[in-house]
């Protein structure tokens, strides 16, 4: 499937690289690996991302200024790289075709070709493989996009299925020019001072169910605003719950700027992408989420917990 799915690439006139909204490292990092390695081989490429504000948390990945908002007017192959259903890619139809490039347990399988892997920590990992099985050149710039992607999705390897085989290419990458120390320091040690007042914020309003082996947040709109936090500066923060020593599952509530919420599940062992693929979303074992359109949050939230009780 490496094979098939890289030489399809080559043959492409125009190929779009498509990373998921709302983007975090892994489809960052793993669409600008391919941006680069596609770019010097000749490769008209466009990446684009829906989002109009991107997490400057990743703004040293080269590449990164060039992402695009807007879709060419004509192209003839798209990359979809970590977006486990097509709602995820935010483009209309069109007359092309899909690679599928993802690691999540919950993929649809929604490309002409698939490069599934869901025993992969990542994303990252399934474009190193593909770049090696087709003996492509790794430079500088590419290692330090798949090493970020690798390392953001394992957050920082704590957590996630990594094996001998994660730790042997985050190795190579190194070899080949990605600085371990530089990186984490600009994914983890840039904050916006809004983000720091959300996680107040949280830490003065999230819940604990089921003698305290759930927490859960709820973000309202107004809560963005008091703290002048914007959606980004929620990514990831549901984390500090489920490092609580009693709690099993931590879930966060978003109310969304148009109306609705994104709700993300987080747990330490519970199987909570049952939960996410009962609202049409997806993810892994111990982090999922979905998205789901206006209502009464309270009532969401503890069908939610109700689900986790069943499962649990």
């Amino acid at each position: 499937m490496y094979k098939q799915a890289w030489q399809k690439m080559l043959n492409a006139e125009h190929i779009v690289l498509v990373s998921h909204v709302h983007p975090d490292g892994d489809t960052l990092g793993s669409a600008l690996a391919l941006y680069d390695v596609l770019t010097q081989a000749g490769k008209k490429v466009t990446h684009y991302n829906k989002t109009l504000e991107l997490p400057l948390s990743y703004d040293f990945l080269p590449g990164f200024v060039k992402i695009k908002d807007v879709l060419p007017k004509k192209f003839d192959l798209v990359v979809s790289l970590d977006c486990s259903s097509l709602n995820r890619l935010q483009i209309p139809n069109g007359e092309y075709e899909i690679i599928n490039i993802d690691h999540h347990i919950t993929n649809r399988y929604f490309g002409n070709i698939n490069v599934v892997v869901d025993s992969f920590t990542s994303a990252g990992m399934v474009v190193y493989e593909l770049l090696k099985a087709n003996n492509v050149s790794i430079s500088k710039a590419c290692a330090i996009c798949l090493y970020t992607a690798i390392a953001d999705d394992t957050g920082f390897f704590v957590y996630g299925d990594m094996d001998e085989l994660t730790f042997s290419i985050v190795a190579q990458l190194v070899k080949h020019g990605a600085n371990p120390k530089e990186i984490a320091s600009k994914v983890k040690r840039r904050e916006p001072l809004s983000k720091i007042r959300l996680c107040g914020y949280m830490l003065n309003h999230f819940d604990l169910h089921e003698n305290g082996t759930i927490a859960t947040i709820i973000f309202n709109k107004e809560a963005l605003v008091a703290t002048g936090a914007k959606r980004n500066d929620t990514k990831n923060i549901i984390n500090m719950l489920r490092s609580i020593a009693n709690v099993t599952v931590a879930i966060m509530l978003l109310e969304e700027e148009e109306g609705g919420y994104k709700v993300s599940l987080r747990s330490k062992d519970i199987n909570v992408s049952k939960v996410a693929l009962d609202y049409d979303g997806g993810g892994h074992k111990t982090a999922a989420g979905f998205e789901i359109p206006a209502c009464d949050p309270r009532v969401l939230r503890d069908e939610i917990v109700e689900k986790i009780k069943r499962i649990a």
